[in-house]
């Protein structure tokens, strides 16, 4: 596979390391390699290509750099970001956390991450395909132990209540959702008892007293 075909696969970039210095140099005298049109960070990490379409793969991009020196298809077991970030890239709006950028990694991959783009990056040995998925490409985590992060780290009741009501809203279940709310049992007391929650549906009920969320198109389920 030529470096165009790989560029065009990962979306127009280019890792340093999937070109020889005579492709590199091919590339720049054809004008292949071209320069953002705004300073990029990433920058000394991956060379963008007149196959890139600006602000569409972001996370796309955060992932490719996240270990420059070595080209997706040697990444495995797959490294995948987690807990707020991965919501976000599930499209969860509005996440206020203070989480940091989590990329889970496996440890062959550890001597080789880039320190400098700003992930914390959490060594697991034991990453299976059903821990990820992939969302435009980028392998994200799933979004129940993605939100079971994010409930550790939220400070925000109504960003709390609006994310397990999202989550409802995607098909999941109040038990699913009471189990990633787990971590939050300390946040919140209740305004009707003054009590603080035991349990990830004792922490629902709280959200129930503040709002009924509107039923699904085709769920009788019932919140009791």
């Amino acid at each position: 596979m030529g470096y165009r075909e790989v560029a065009a696969k990962q979306h127009g970039f280019l890792l340093p390391c999937q070109l020889t210095k005579q492709e590199l140099q091919e590339a720049q005298e054809t004008g292949f390699i071209i320069d953002p049109e705004w300073e990029s960070y990433t920058s000394p990490y991956v060379f963008y290509t007149t196959l890139y379409e600006p602000y569409t793969l972001d996370n796309y991009l955060g992932w490719l750099v996240a270990f420059p020196t070595i080209p997706p298809e040697e990444r495995f077991p797959t490294p995948y970001f987690a807990g707020t970030e991965a919501l976000r890239i599930h499209n969860f709006v509005s996440l206020r956390s203070d989480e940091p950028s989590i990329m889970i990694t496996p440890p062959a991959l550890m001597p080789h991450i880039n320190e400098k783009y700003g992930l914390t990056y959490v060594m697991n040995e034991n990453i299976t395909p059903d821990d990820w998925i992939l969302v435009d490409d980028t392998p994200v985590e799933n979004i129940l132990p993605a939100m079971r992060k994010f409930f550790a780290h939220v400070y925000d009741f109504d960003d709390a209540l609006d994310t397990a009501f999202s989550a409802y809203h995607r098909g999941y279940s109040w038990d699913e959702i009471a189990w990633a709310l787990e971590p939050a049992v300390d946040k919140w007391a209740s305004y009707e008892t003054g009590k603080t929650p035991t349990n990830g549906k004792e922490v629902l009920e709280l959200f129930f007293e503040e709002r009924i969320p509107a039923p699904r198109p085709t769920d009788n389920e019932s919140i009791e």
